[in-house]
């Protein structure tokens, strides 16, 4: 998306790593100390069985949820369920981002490695046919009301309006 669409911005880590509520913060502080804004996207997946992972991503989110300056963009149970959502409104219960990816995977070819995720064409063939604006749709209709939700289209809005501003 960053190189597709011009974006400025710096993404760390640049495909998926870590995304303990540690690691999160240790990046979010980063930010915040150079004067940036952070946007972090995460998995909820892991709060279904690591209790302490739960309490750290609760407590995390509280300490973040107020500052104007961090889009917290958490989705469960995974960032897989956001492009499924380009594809068909659901927010059945998945157990796991390997579930919704059995699910995309019958609408696009899909592999959460760097080598996939670093060719455009997945992401041209995700926002094709006004599929971006689907998902928005189907993600603000549903909200947090079901089993699976994202907050993804807070950060798709940020970037929108940050590109108007360029």
């Amino acid at each position: 998306m960053k190189n597709l669409e011009h974006l400025k911005l710096e993404v760390k880590p640049k495909y998926f790593g870590s995304d303990t509520a540690y690691d999160m913060q240790k990046l979010v502080e980063g930010v915040l100390s150079m004067g940036g804004k952070a946007i972090c996207v995460f998995d909820m997946d892991t709060t279904q069985w690591d209790e302490v992972e739960k309490e750290r991503k609760e407590r995390f989110i509280e300490e973040y949820c107020k500052n104007p300056d961090v889009i917290l963009c958490e989705s469960m149970p995974s960032i897989e369920y956001w492009f499924l959502l380009h594809f068909e409104k659901t927010n059945r219960y998945f157990k796991s981002s390997d579930r919704v990816i059995d699910v995309l995977e019958q609408y696009m070819p899909y592999e959460k490695t760097e080598k996939f995720l670093s060719q455009p064409q997945w992401f041209t063939h995700l926002v094709s046919e006004n599929r971006g604006k689907y998902a928005m749709k189907n993600a603000e209709e549903l909200g947090e009301l079901g089993e699976s939700y994202t907050k993804i289209p807070k950060a798709v809005q940020f970037l929108i309006e940050k590109q108007k501003k360029m």
